[in-house]
């Protein structure tokens, strides 16, 4: 399916702007409730933090992409928090799961109570320093083939901020992602997406199409209710390190595993943005949805501005993606969008090639517009 579109992000106060920041806002806030929610109900988690009487079960993953310096300190999993005020411990937990800042100056400050709070009892186990000890796995990189290996990556608070890199092609060596950049939603996105991509403390391993990639199971659930399902569930895969997956490519996994750590905004040129609109229904990934609509929207619709004479825009093709899929909002922008340019889409090869269904519905739209008034006339008059 051709895209007109794609490139970098929309400049200025325009429609493409302000569609972009909306999804953005969106994607945002649904990551930060379901990890909200992780937090909350403590599925998957494998860390505990003791306040007194209180315990709280907490999650390696999130504290490894967001307060490295506190993972550090935990000793067999555990982190007792003498003389630290049960109040404060949730304020800091709330930020470290939803909050979209930077926590650097934070944790610092964290670190100095429980040092101030644990001056006899904290123990500081150097196993831990690398990926916090309980993985004794070799890092994987998550664009190498199955099998392929890497030097250990250690995870601490000095990893560099770069961009995700390219999904790397295992016959080629070349990057099939065609952007060069992946924007997130959040700068929990970012920490999240970090982690994903330096490969920190994985506990699952899925494999698609002969590539490997490494994990967590809480972020997963978290993020998809496929995954929830699968691992959390009765699903045989619930209790597998390893999992195997069907039915998707290898690029679009990585797209699927980029969205769900980083809420990423964009999808790879070469993505077919349809097969992943059905896709995200598969893996139950709302908001990966709405990057796809978004997309049509942009590459295919151009935000249904006035058609530019001279240039193909595919609005129809986005038309029958939409129908296809059930998207009925895109759906009826389209066929409004039809109807106000019908002399320039009714001749286009484009229309003859659409399924019969789409043609006769077409036909009826402009039926209904001829006796509502005279406005059709207006797509004559342009052209």
């Amino acid at each position: 399916m051709a895209r007109c579109g794609g490139g970098a992000a929309p400049k200025g106060p325009g429609p493409a702007a302000v569609e972009r920041q909306r999804l953005k806002e969106a994607l945002a806030e649904q990551l930060r409730q379901d990890l909200d929610r992780l937090l909350a109900e403590g599925t998957h988690s494998d860390v505990t933090f003791q306040v007194g009487d209180e315990e709280v079960q907490l999650h390696r993953a999130v504290l490894l992409a967001r307060a490295p310096l506190v993972c550090e300190a935990l000793a067999g999993g555990q982190l007792h928090l003498d003389g630290m005020e049960a109040a404060e411990l949730r304020e800091f937990l709330r930020i470290l799961y939803s909050s979209d800042i930077n926590l650097k100056e934070i944790e610092e400050l964290f670190m100095r109570k429980i040092q101030e709070s644990n001056t006899t009892t904290l123990q500081v186990a150097q196993k831990n320093v690398n990926c916090s000890g309980q993985s004794k796995r070799t890092a994987v990189d998550q664009n190498t083939p199955s099998g392929a290996v890497q030097k250990e990556v250690v995870c601490l608070s000095g990893i560099e901020e770069e961009i995700p890199e390219a999904v790397i092609d295992a016959q080629s060596d070349k990057a099939t992602a065609g952007n060069s950049k992946v924007e997130t939603a959040s700068v929990l996105g970012e920490d999240l997406l970090m982690l994903y991509k330096k490969c920190c403390c994985p506990d699952i391993n899925i494999c698609v199409e002969g590539k490997d990639f490494q994990a967590h199971r809480a972020i997963l659930c978290a993020r998809s209710s496929y995954f929830a399902a699968m691992l959390s569930g009765s699903w045989a895969e619930s209790s597998q390190e390893h999992i195997t997956l069907q039915g998707i490519s290898h690029t679009e996994m990585n797209v699927i595993l980029h969205f769900i750590y980083g809420a990423i905004l964009d999808f790879p040129d070469e993505v077919d943005v349809g097969r992943m609109l059905g896709i995200a229904d598969m893996y139950g990934l709302d908001g990966l949805k709405e990057v796809a609509i978004y997309i049509l929207k942009k590459d295919y619709c151009n935000f249904f501005q006035k058609p530019v004479p001279g240039k193909q825009q595919p609005v129809l093709e986005c038309m029958a993606i939409a129908h296809s899929f059930g998207v009925e909002n895109l759906y009826a922008a389209c066929m409004k969008w039809v109807g106000k340019h019908f002399a320039r889409c009714f001749s286009e090869k484009s229309f003859a090639n659409l399924p019969t269904e789409l043609q006769n519905n077409c036909l009826v739209m402009l039926i209904n517009s001829l006796t509502s008034g005279g406005h059709w006339l207006l797509g004559i008059t342009s052209y």
